[in-house]
């Protein structure tokens, strides 16, 4: 592709957007085309409409096709949370005498602890919580570790796994629409390692991700997830509630939606909202109600993953860092994050790509996945410097 741009396919609950991009200056993002398309959605569980999936992808990526001169041969494919399955493992690589690590060790690593999970789905990505050299000391970089003699390496190490119905149905559809090389990167892990800072991952961060049909919590250590659960509701599911409660259509449960404002108190039970065309008025007090209700479900859910996997953690260990909040379910409702923060009883904080104009929640993972496609572009063009051989098609 031209201009060293690539093509990246963002898959959300409710919506996939097609795009190219390339690297500004100042760490800065241009794209070059960019179409979005609504489909039936997906649950935890999976696809509704597998059917309406593949012509929404294949309506964005014709559309940007059709304003684009040149060949798009390769595409990078953000996985929802849904659709991924982490596991992680503790492995060790010891050798016979003081050597100096190198990437070849690293990568020796990983492909050891790999094969002993003895995994049935395909892993399309792994990453390091931290490295050890047996020192206690924790490495979070690779390259921090390369060239140090050592006769011991250990990681804590994170692997991604596809469901075999999204890679199946996916290759399939891309590869009718001529895309030679396919290569899918975890959405979670995207969005943790480029709107959660380094530091804050030298100890347990959360990451929240509030979408239209499901939502996600995912725990993240170093550049690793060590655990994440998709669960259903999100904006979409606030949307029904109001036209359940008031008996109006969805263009109005949005026009409510987007002029409520959830971060106060209580509200008089006198003051109406009227709509914009001033045809019918509604209670504040029972609008705010039933928003805060579907966020209330929401917390729920994040509570019960807690509460699940790390309920002595949670009230001590966890208690330090802010639970990220990001994705359109947050940039959709105002106060959104300040009620969470009240109902967890826990610090929460909007993160959102740092650049002009894409600074919104509901840019976060197409953001995420640009950078990280465009960091794999630039690290396997390095590899094949070095070494002088051609690129490995997925």
């Amino acid at each position: 592709m031209r201009n060293e741009s690539v093509a990246i396919l963002d898959v959300r609950s409710y919506e996939v957007t097609f795009f190219l991009g390339l690297k500004g200056v100042n760490d800065t993002f241009v794209f070059s085309g960019c179409h979005t398309e609504k489909y039936d959605g997906i649950s935890k569980d999976g696809f509704f409409s597998a059917e309406s999936f593949r012509r929404a992808v294949v309506a964005a990526v014709t559309s940007v096709r059709q304003n684009f001169d040149g060949v798009i041969g390769e595409i990078y494919v953000g996985v929802p949370s849904a659709f991924i399955s982490v596991a992680t493992k503790g492995h060790t690589l010891s050798f016979p005498s003081k050597r100096k690590i190198s990437a070849q060790d690293v990568e020796a690593l990983y492909e050891s602890g790999l094969n002993e999970l003895l995994a049935n789905e395909q892993c399309i990505r792994h990453s390091d919580m931290y490295f050890t050299l047996g020192d206690n000391r924790k490495y979070f970089n690779a390259q921090e570790v390369y060239g140090v003699p050592t006769t011991l390496l250990q990681g804590a190490l994170s692997y991604y796994f596809i469901a075999d119905e999204f890679l199946d149905i996916v290759t399939a559809l891309l590869n009718d629409l001529d895309f030679q090389d396919i290569h899918f990167l975890p959405t979670n892990l995207a969005q943790a390692l480029y709107l959660l800072p380094e530091k804050r991952r030298e100890g347990y961060a959360f990451l929240l991700d509030i979408g239209f049909l499901t939502s996600s919590i995912c725990v993240v250590y170093g550049n690793g997830i060590v655990r994440e659960e998709t669960f259903d509701g999100g904006v979409g599911t606030i949307l029904v509630s109001l036209m359940q409660t008031f008996g109006i259509d969805y263009e109005m449960a949005e026009e409510i939606l987007r002029g409520a404002n959830v971060s106060g108190g209580g509200v008089p039970k006198e003051l109406m909202w009227t709509s914009e065309r001033g045809e019918v008025s509604f209670s504040v007090q029972t609008i705010n109600d039933t928003i805060k209700c579907g966020l209330d479900e929401l917390c729920e859910n994040v509570e019960n993953f807690f509460d699940k996997y790390y309920r002595e953690k949670y009230s001590t260990v966890f208690a330090v860092n802010p639970i990220s909040v990001t994705g359109e379910g947050v940039g959709s409702i105002m106060g959104a994050a300040e009620h969470i923060s009240k109902r967890l009883n826990r610090l929460t904080e909007t993160v959102v790509p740092d650049l002009p104009y894409y600074d919104k929640p509901n840019f976060s993972s197409r953001i995420a996945l640009l950078n990280m496609a465009l960091s794999d572009v630039k690290k396997r063009s390095w590899i094949q410097r070095l070494f002088n051989i051609g690129g490995r098609k997925r």
